[in-house]
């Protein structure tokens, strides 16, 4: 078993949990998968080789010679690369390869490749000229790099953009003084220091390691506030999808219950009709006088039915779902319906309509309001004269149908309550009003306002 002879108690315990943290951090990358991670990593392997030159275990383990070579030769270099690691991790913390920063990053680039060539050339120097004093290039490459290292940071702290980077930026900075302290107390001469240069550094990366680490973690616990915010949104969407997805099936099973019962109230209650009205005619078929008016009604009747199917399939046809479409229907509808009663109608419409899509609802909804409106009218109305004007106010469709019939009391209308009611609920129904408005002997206007 060897004597262990401990040249720093201190490097022993941070190379201890630069070791623990290396391993943590390799583990967190499996999991993670996070790049800045492995520029983490890369900065803690200096650093413990870093620390571990300064232990005492290599004369421990193998001879005090060859730890002084060991020293010799690579403890520049190893130094230096502990360095390079630390000021590439500072970078790629920002992610300056993201950053429109040509600057940033050209200096990211030409300074990595200095000091790791600075490195390689000193360590084969040292290996073929073994040189003892090495005072010029020393000062001279820790200069540099604590110049370009204060010049980063205070760039980084301009660029940074979340909490976490400024808890990495802060760990580094810490770094830094203590790296200055490092570089400053070794240039007197002494060994009864309290600590000594190389101690300062490794304190840095210890201190370092734990901004990291609280940094590590912050970003960690919003990146689960982030998962789990955006889970709960996918869940909502869903949900909401879900939800669309019921109503619409809902609304088709609506449509079709609905047109089930009015293809069961016009079809049916009219084919019923015309068989009754058959059977009618049959007993009186020798009778040719008695006949006609029921063979007449039987015609009617087959008309209006092709007129309610009519009306049925354009209903349905997603290509009549413009305000163009209805109201060259409801023109030609009523056109056709109140030229056999010799009452004259009037259309005013727009030039042109907007492209205006209305849904399936509004323009069945719309549309029989306004056929039961021409039927009271040619009913009730005894008028000579129907107007209808159809325009677009901002986000509003205005029907206005007047007539110059003889009118009536609109608070004594118990005759035609529920056709009036019904018509209202209908244009209620799709988020419209009804408004009506009538005097005896001064005809009557209804007013049709639903929006786009």
């Amino acid at each position: 078993m060897h004597n262990i002879n401990i040249n720093s108690v201190l490097s022993v315990f941070i190379l201890g949990a630069i070791s623990l943290a290396f391993i943590y951090h390799v583990v967190m990358y499996m999991y993670s998968k996070d790049k800045l991670i492995i520029h983490y990593l890369l900065y803690i392997f200096f650093s413990a080789v870093f620390a571990f030159s300064m232990t005492g275990f290599i004369a421990a383990y193998f001879t005090e010679a060859a730890e002084n070579k060991f020293i010799n030769i690579f403890y520049e270099a190893i130094q230096i690369l502990y360095l390079a690691f630390y000021f590439n991790f500072i970078l790629q913390s920002i992610e300056i390869e993201n950053r429109k920063t040509p600057f940033l990053y050209r200096s990211w680039v030409a300074i990595m490749a200095v000091l790791i060539g600075y490195s390689i050339i000193f360590t084969i120097a040292k290996i073929i000229f073994n040189f003892k004093d090495y005072t010029i290039p020393f000062i001279g490459i820790r200069i540099f790099i604590f110049i370009l290292t204060s010049i980063m940071l205070y760039k980084s702290y301009h660029l940074r953009t979340l909490t976490f980077q400024f808890y990495i930026l802060l760990g580094c900075s810490v770094y830094f003084i203590f790296g200055i302290t490092s570089f400053i107390t070794n240039l007197y001469d002494g060994t009864d220091m309290f600590i000594y240069p190389p101690e300062w550094l490794i304190i840095g990366s210890f201190i370092d390691i734990v901004f990291f680490s609280i940094a590590i973690n912050y970003r960690n616990k919003k990146q689960w506030q982030t998962l789990n915010h955006t889970l709960l949104q996918d869940a909502n969407e869903m949900i909401a999808m879900q939800k669309i997805i019921l109503e619409k099936q809902l609304a088709l099973e609506n449509e079709r219950n609905r047109i089930s019962q009015d293809m069961h109230d016009d079809l049916g209650s009219g084919l019923t009709k015309i068989a009754i009205l058959s059977e009618v005619v049959k007993k009186q078929f020798e009778n040719p006088e008695k006949a006609k008016p029921q063979l007449e009604k039987i015609a009617d009747t087959s008309r209006e039915l092709v007129d309610s199917l009519q009306d049925i399939i354009w209903i349905l046809n997603t290509k009549n779902d413009t305000l163009e479409s209805l109201s060259a229907y409801i023109r030609e509808y009523g056109l056709k319906y109140f030229e056999p009663l010799n009452i004259k109608i009037n259309f005013d419409y727009p030039n042109l309509f907007s492209i205006t899509t209305l849904t399936e609802e509004q323009r069945r909804n719309t549309y029989l309001t306004i056929k039961e409106i021409f039927n009271n009218i040619a009913k009730h109305a005894q008028c000579n004269t129907v107007y209808v004007n159809m325009c677009e106010q901002e986000n509003e469709i205005i029907i206005q149908i007047n007539d110059n019939g003889i009118g009536f009391d609109i608070n004594h209308t118990r005759q035609f309550a529920n056709g009036l009611k019904n018509m209202k609920t209908r244009i209620e129904i799709v988020g419209g009003k009804f408004i009506i408005q009538s005097k005896i002997n001064e005809g009557t206007q209804i007013i049709i306002i639903f929006k786009k």
